[in-house]
């Protein structure tokens, strides 16, 4: 079932292991995605598609929200001293039309001077005069039809620029508006799978990420624990959820992802969680997985999403699954100085929970496979 496929989120950042109906759903970016509907007689492993499906829609509509946020930023809270091209455009003809109106009005005030020189003139200067005033009209009109066309060019780039600033406006209005259309169609898919099954969501498991920075910066490690804490009443078997993927058109294969085992730091692959299972853990209990994340030293500015859950292990019964826990976090570039406040809280050395490497916490053993 599917939350013994252990509902894995990184189809979304791999699309090449999304189902096409996934991958329909998920384009565009800011498309609304379809309500999942059961229909009447739907099987289990329908409904279970289903929220495989859902979740990818909602992984790629987060990755398409933090993206277009990307791009507001971009082009209208840039860097002063690197401001984007459209920008350097718009400055730069506007400045051109602007020392092209100053010409042309020193070539007017030229022709006003000629004309009135040529009135005093007496005879002697008569001709010097005249020749001045011509030449001064030739230029008037040279600078004219230069004033003309630089004020032209100025408007559209401005245009060109105001343009871009609605349109990315727009597409991030977009991207929130089917984020939480994605999400609403998660959770109707979720209701739907688990009115029709044994496997019930329980808000009361609860996974989060401790000591998992809010900025990653590239060439370094962040290690940090992701702990699950059993607040049902029953004593179940349960395993880890894990979700790293770089969004803005990042390089995955500048992330690695690895866990913490009693043999050692083991990588994970785009759509696995840490093989382990803590059998037993009794209500009010807590078991803790250690993971790493490093980015390659050339990896570029930009953003990752992390997301963590609780969910069975196969055959656990009874069978429930916890929400997801999801983290918004800034890929810096290396070299950088990340801000010290962490997206988890609390300080993982002081868990009376081991990690899967130890034992577990009392009464939940951990197993690998």
């Amino acid at each position: 079932m599917l939350v013994q496929k252990r509902r894995y989120l990184a189809v979304a950042a791999a699309l090449a292991v999304t189902s096409p109906l996934a991958l329909a759903a998920a384009s565009p970016a800011f498309a609304d995605p379809a309500p999942v509907v059961a229909e009447s007689g739907s099987g289990r492993q329908d409904l279970q598609d289903a929220v495989t499906e859902a979740r990818a829609v909602y992984a790629e509509a987060v990755r398409a929200r933090i993206e277009a946020y990307d791009k507001v930023e971009a082009l209208l809270e840039y860097d002063k001293d690197n401001p984007p091209a459209l920008v350097v455009a718009a400055e730069k003809t506007r400045k051109a039309a602007e020392e092209a109106k100053a010409a042309f009005d020193a070539a007017a005030s030229r022709v006003d001077d000629a004309e009135a020189a040529l009135a005093e003139a007496d005879e002697a200067g008569k001709a010097a005069a005249e020749q001045e005033l011509a030449d001064a009209e030739l230029a008037l009109a040279d600078a004219r039809q230069h004033h003309l066309e630089a004020a032209e060019a100025a408007e559209e780039a401005d245009t060109e620029l105001d343009d871009a600033e609605v349109a990315v406006l727009r597409d991030y209005e977009s991207a929130k508006l089917a984020e939480k259309s994605a999400e609403e169609a998660l959770k109707k898919a979720e209701e739907a799978l688990a009115n029709a099954k044994d496997c019930k969501k329980d808000t009361s498991l609860k996974a989060k990420a401790l000591g998992l920075p809010e900025q990653l910066v590239a060439g370094e490690q962040a290690t940090f624990t992701v702990r699950m804490t059993n607040g049902s009443e029953h004593t179940l078997d349960i395993r880890p959820l894990t979700f790293v993927v770089i969004d803005s058109g990042g390089d995955q294969d500048d992330l690695k992802a690895e866990w913490k085992d009693g043999d050692g730091w083991k990588a994970l692959e785009t759509a696995e969680s840490p093989d382990v299972v803590f059998e037993g853990v009794e209500p009010g209990e807590r078991v803790d997985v250690r993971m790493r994340l490093t980015l390659d030293k050339d990896a570029e500015e930009g953003h990752a999403v992390a997301a963590f859950a609780v969910d069975p292990a196969e055959g656990s019964l009874p069978c429930l699954y916890g929400p997801m826990k999801t983290y918004d976090l800034k890929v810096l570039p290396a070299g950088s100085t990340p801000s010290p406040s962490p997206s988890g809280s609390g300080d993982p050395s002081a868990s009376p929970s081991p990690s899967p490497s130890g034992s577990g916490t009392p009464g939940a053993t951990p197993q690998g496979g």
